[in-house]
C-alpha cells in the first residue's frame, strides 16, 4: 500500500494529462481529416477513444477559481445549448478549451499539420490509383457549361478543397515568418490545382484573401493600423445580418450578391422571414415546417438556432478574444481568424476546433499564456510529450 502512495505521490500526473490531451486532439483531427462525421460507426468509436483521454486531462489538472468559474460559465452555456439544439459542437469546443491549460497551443498545430499533410496526401493518392473513390461528377460552371469534378474521398468536391485549404492554412500560420513570393507561388499553383479539379469558387476566393491578409500584416508596421484585424468577426457578423434583414431578390446588388454566393443569403432571408429571432434556443424541428437548405453562415446559423442570448454571448467572447491577441501583438493569429471569418459568412464548419483549430485561441480568455513559448526544462518537457504522441499516433 506504501509503495502504491509513493508511486501515486511520484507520478507527474499535469505531464500524463498534457500527453492525454494531444492524444485527444490528434484523434479528433485525425477523424476530420479524412472525412469522418458522427454517423459514421469509426468515428464513434475514436469519439469515445478521445474523450476518454480528455477526462484524463480534466482530472489531472489543477485550476484556479478563475478558471473554474470560466469553466462553469462555457459548460452552464453549451451544456443545455447541445441538448436543445441536439448538436455537441458547442460542448466539445468547449470542453476542448477549457482542457487546453498547460498545453502548447505551437504543438496542437504541429500535430493538426501533419496528420492533416499525411491524410489529404493518402486520400488524394489513393483515390487517384483507385484505393478510394475519387468520387468523379459534373457540376455547371459560370457559362452553366457541365464540367468534371472530383471528391478524392471526401464525400464532396468543395469538402476536398476544404480539406487542402485547411491544410495550407496550417501550413502558412507554422511558417508565418519565413513566408515569400515562393510561398505564395507554390501555394497558389496548389490552390488553383484542386480548384480546377474541384471547382470550390468559395475556398479559392477565401486563399487569396488569406494573402491579402498576410500581405497587408507583414507590410504595414504601424500597430494602430493593424487593429482592422481585430475587426474581422464583428464585421462579417454585421454584414451576414444586415444581408439577411434586408435582402429584396428585387434589388440587383442583393440579387448579384446572392449569385455569387450560391443562394445563401436568399436561405438566410427566408428563415428570418417565416421564423424571425428568438431569445432562445430552438429545437431543429421548428425549422423543418419551412426547410429552404442549409444555412450555410456561421454568424446567422447561431443567431437563427441558438437565439439572441447565446449569439450575442458568442460574438462578445470573440471580440475579447480579436483584442487580447491585438494587445498581446498575435497578429499571424489574427490573420487566421480573419480568413476563418470570411469561411464563416460561407460555411458552418468554422464553429468545429478540429476543423477550425484557430477558434480555439479562445483558450488566451482562461488561460493568458498559451501563446508564450515554453523555455527551459517545461519546453523540453512539451517536446518530450509531442514524440511521444507523436510516436503512438504513427503506431
Amino acid at each position: 500500500m506504501d509503495r502504491i502512495k509513493r508511486i501515486y505521490e511520484e507520478t507527474d500526473w499535469s505531464r500524463i494529462g498534457t500527453a492525454a490531451y494531444y492524444g485527444y486532439f490528434a484523434v479528433n483531427i485525425l477523424m476530420k481529416a479524412f472525412a469522418y462525421d458522427h454517423g459514421d460507426d469509426i468515428y464513434k468509436y475514436f469519439f469515445i477513444f478521445g474523450m476518454f483521454f480528455l477526462a484524463i486531462k480534466l482530472v489531472t489538472t489543477k485550476y484556479t477559481l478563475r478558471e473554474v468559474l470560466w469553466a462553469a460559465i462555457l459548460i452552464g452555456v453549451a451544456l443545455p445549448l447541445s441538448i436543445i439544439t441536439k448538436s455537441n459542437t458547442w460542448l466539445l469546443l468547449f470542453l476542448t478549451i477549457i482542457g487546453m491549460k498547460n498545453c502548447s497551443y505551437q504543438i496542437l498545430i504541429k500535430i493538426a499539420l501533419y496528420i492533416r499533410v499525411f491524410s489529404v496526401s493518402v486520400l488524394v493518392l489513393g483515390s487517384t490509383f483507385g484505393v478510394y473513390d475519387i468520387g468523379y461528377k459534373t457540376t455547371p460552371d459560370t457559362a452553366y457549361v457541365e464540367i468534371p469534378v472530383y471528391s478524392f474521398g471526401m464525400g464532396e468536391p468543395n469538402y476536398a478543397f476544404l480539406c487542402v485549404f485547411l491544410t495550407m492554412m496550417l501550413l502558412l500560420y507554422y511558417n508565418y515568418e519565413r513566408l515569400n513570393k515562393w510561398w505564395f507561388l507554390g501555394t497558389s499553383a496548389v490552390a488553383f490545382l484542386f480548384y480546377e479539379l474541384t471547382f470550390c469558387r468559395t475556398g479559392i476566393a477565401v486563399f487569396f484573401f488569406c494573402w491579402g491578409l498576410i500581405v497587408f500584416e507583414k507590410c504595414v508596421k504601424n500597430k494602430k493600423a493593424k487593429f482592422i484585424l481585430a475587426l474581422s468577426v464583428p464585421v462579417g457578423a454585421l454584414f451576414s445580418f444586415c444581408t439577411m434583414v434586408i435582402y429584396n431578390a428585387d434589388n440587383p446588388v442583393l440579387k448579384l450578391l446572392n449569385h455569387y454566393v450560391s443562394g445563401r443569403i436568399y436561405i438566410m432571408s427566408s428563415y428570418f422571414r417565416d421564423q424571425g429571432l428568438a431569445l432562445y434556443p430552438r429545437t431543429q424541428e421548428s425549422f423543418y415546417a419551412s426547410y429552404y437548405g442549409l444555412i450555410d453562415n456561421s454568424y446567422m446559423f447561431v443567431l437563427l438556432y441558438c437565439g439572441w442570448i447565446v449569439a450575442v454571448f458568442f460574438l462578445a467572447l470573440m471580440c475579447m478574444t480579436l483584442f487580447r491577441l491585438y494587445k498581446q501583438g498575435h497578429f499571424k493569429e489574427l490573420v487566421m481568424i480573419g480568413t476563418l471569418a470570411l469561411y464563416g459568412v460561407l460555411e458552418q464548419f468554422v464553429m468545429n476546433g478540429f476543423m477550425n483549430p484557430f477558434i480555439l485561441l479562445g483558450a488566451v480568455l482562461l488561460y493568458p499564456g498559451i501563446l508564450e513559448k515554453p523555455s527551459g526544462k517545461k519546453q523540453e518537457r512539451d517536446e518530450e510529450t509531442y514524440e511521444a504522441v507523436s510516436n503512438s499516433t504513427s503506431a
